[in-house]
């Protein structure tokens, strides 16, 4: 991961640009939102733009996760984020409600609570691609 500019660089272990994540400028009542592009490349259109939910009907719901096809803007919901960050108990669901990835407090020998910086991400691969679910926990970071 490195940061640049107002951006997060999401690599591999090779180094090789991933996806880059980068707040988009605040607008009035919008809310916080956040673009997520396919490697290094901020130019094209986002993949996926992330939005923190600030409805006060639905508390559960942390931000949704809006994906972007091509040059079609539709704001279809295609994850939606459950749960508490700061526990560290967080679902990343679908757009038909099944389990994608999961945030949980690791927990040490004898059922010892560790500390909220060390957490279990996990990703059911047919859902979500690994990297994309890492940036989701790297936004949340960013968020709360």
């Amino acid at each position: 991961m490195q940061g640049n500019k107002g951006s997060i660089l999401l690599m591999d272990a090779n180094g090789k640009p991933l996806l880059t994540i980068r707040r988009k400028k605040m607008s009035l009542g919008l809310g916080e939102t956040w673009l997520v592009y396919e490697g290094e490349e901020t130019s094209a259109s986002p993949r996926f733009s992330v939005k923190k939910s600030i409805n006060i009907l639905n508390d559960a719901c942390l931000a949704y996760v809006i994906g972007v096809d091509g040059n079609d803007r539709s704001n279809k919901t295609v994850y939606e984020i459950e749960g508490s960050y700061s526990q560290r108990r967080c679902t990343v669901l679908d757009d038909e409600r099944r389990l994608a990835a999961e945030i949980r407090r690791k927990e040490g020998g004898g059922g010892v609570a560790l500390g909220t910086d060390v957490f279990l991400l996990l990703v059911k691969p047919d859902n979500i691609r690994t990297e994309f679910a890492m940036a989701l926990v790297i936004l949340l970071d960013q968020m709360f």
